[in-house]
C-alpha cells in the first residue's frame, strides 16, 4: 500500500463514520477517496450539483450555507458532510464552503459510499446517526436564535463555538481558530449587521472579546454565561424587532 493510501485509510478509521467499517472495507474503499486542500472563501460544492461525492474533514472548518446566505452549521475535525445528499439520491441542497485558512478533506465517491451502505448494516446504520447528528446542529442552531435578545443570541452562538473549537490558554481564555466577519455573525444569529458591530463593539471595549485574522478570543467565558443567565441589555431589538 502507498503512503498516501495508508494515510488516507487511518483518517477514515479515525472517524466516527467511516470507523464502523471493518479492516477490508476501508481499504477497498480507500482507492474511491480524493484528499483535496482549499483555501477560506474557496467553494466546495454548491447547492444544485448533483452530489458526486461526501466529505471527511481531515483539518480545517466548513460552512454549510443555504443559497440565500444564510449560514447553517459549521463543521470541524472527523465531521462528515455530503451524506444526505448521497442517500436521497438528490442533488446538493446547499452551499459547502471553507472556513478556515487552510482545509484538508477526504472526497469519497457516491457510488462507493452507496454499495458500502448496501453491504454493511453497520455502516449504514451509521449514516443513520449522521444524519441524526446533522439534524440536531439545526436544532441548535434554532436553541441559539431562540436564545432572545441580539445580545444573548450572540452569546449562545460564542459559547456554542468555543464548546465545539475552543482551545484554553493560560491566562484563563479562550481562542477560536475561525475567522468570521460581523456579517456571518449577524447571519448566524439572525440580526443585522448594525446591531451585531454594535454589540461586538461594546464586548471589545469591556474586554470581554477581541478578534484576529485567524478568529477570535473570548477572555471571559464566565461572562457569556452571565450574560445569558441576566437581564437583556438590549431588550428593544428581540427577534420581533430590527434585531
Amino acid at each position: 500500500m502507498s503512503t498516501a493510501h495508508a494515510g488516507i485509510e487511518n483518517s477514515l478509521r479515525a472517524s466516527p463514520l467511516f470507523g464502523t467499517l471493518g479492516h477490508d472495507a476501508v481499504r477497498s474503499l480507500t482507492p474511491h477517496v480524493r484528499r483535496r486542500r482549499f483555501e477560506r472563501g474557496a467553494g466546495i460544492w454548491r447547492a444544485g450539483e448533483d452530489a458526486a461525492c461526501m466529505a471527511l474533514i481531515a483539518s480545517g472548518l466548513v460552512k454549510i450555507v443555504q443559497p440565500g446566505g444564510a449560514i447553517i452549521a459549521i463543521l470541524g475535525p472527523h465531521e462528515t458532510f455530503g451524506e444526505l445528499a448521497i442517500v436521497s439520491d438528490s442533488p446538493y441542497w446547499a452551499d459547502a464552503v471553507a472556513a478556515t485558512r487552510e482545509l484538508e478533506l477526504l472526497c469519497v465517491d457516491a457510488v462507493a459510499v452507496r454499495a458500502a451502505s448496501q453491504s454493511s448494516p453497520e455502516f449504514a446504520r451509521a449514516m443513520s446517526r449522521s444524519l441524526v447528528g446533522h439534524g440536531r446542529a439545526l436544532h441548535e442552531k434554532i436553541r441559539i436564535m431562540s436564545a432572545g435578545c441580539v445580545e444573548r443570541r450572540l452569546a449562545a452562538l460564542l459559547r456554542h463555538l468555543l464548546d465545539r473549537f475552543g482551545d484554553e490558554l493560560e491566562d484563563g481564555s479562550t481562542v477560536v481558530q475561525i475567522a468570521l466577519s460581523r456579517a456571518e455573525l449577524g447571519c448566524l444569529v439572525g440580526a443585522t449587521i448594525e446591531t451585531t458591530i454594535r454589540t461586538m463593539s461594546r464586548w471589545q471595549k469591556q474586554g470581554l472579546v477581541s478578534t484576529t485574522d485567524e478568529g477570535f478570543i473570548v477572555h471571559s467565558p464566565r461572562r457569556l454565561e452571565e450574560i445569558l443567565g441576566g437581564p437583556a441589555l438590549d431588550h428593544v431589538e428581540t427577534m420581533s424587532g430590527k434585531g
